[in-house]
């Protein structure tokens, strides 16, 4: 089992209920969509999901590394790219220790993931973003660009369960259709 949602309940903090007595498992390699109106919580499940927001009762069970495709990201134009994919401090520790910095705080951050530079690059190229510099910021990309950099950092992170909010908004035709095929060839749950 990948993802265990048990007697899931959550309510608003205005005290509407949202959901009550949730159960749901996802195995790995299982694709799931949410289907349902606006306002229905799809959204709010994949917060409780990715831990942005606690459930009121109930269990969330979750056997590997989580990864979360936003439809909203302008509280972080002001970052880096690497620092709204979540990698710098990565990146940071790799280039210290390269230059000779091989302290345990680094080795920490790096986490063994001595090809964090090259598997960017490649899946960079892959989502058509190559000329991304990492140290601009966010805001200078477009909503298309922004979602594609969002759905790179699926592989970037090599996560085992991706949560996806809305993944096609401001793609146009060709980036959607690359989106459609990655979820069906994908084996992340």
């Amino acid at each position: 089992m990948m993802l265990y949602l048990q007697n899931l309940s959550y309510i608003f903090p205005n005290k509407t209920k949202l959901f009550n007595g949730l159960n749901l498992s996802v195995q790995k390699g299982e694709k799931l969509a949410l289907v349902g109106n606006n306002g229905a919580g799809k959204s709010t499940l994949l917060h409780l999901i990715s831990g942005q927001i606690a459930p009121t009762n109930g269990h969330i069970i979750c056997d590997g590394k989580i990864y979360v495709v936003s439809q909203h990201f302008g509280q972080l134009n002001e970052e880096t790219i690497a620092e709204a994919l979540q990698i710098s401090n990565k990146l940071k520790a790799l280039h210290a220790i390269l230059e000779g910095d091989v302290s345990e705080e680094n080795y920490d951050a790096l986490a063994d993931d001595w090809d964090i530079e090259n598997r960017i690059h490649e899946v960079l190229k892959q989502w058509n973003l190559p000329e991304l510099n990492l140290h601009q910021k966010l805001s200078t990309l477009s909503g298309g660009q922004k979602t594609k950099l969002f759905l790179a950092g699926v592989d970037i992170h090599q996560a085992d369960l991706v949560l996806m909010d809305e993944p096609s908004n401001h793609l146009d035709v060709a980036s959607r259709q690359q989106l459609y095929q990655f979820i069906q060839t994908t084996n992340k749950a």
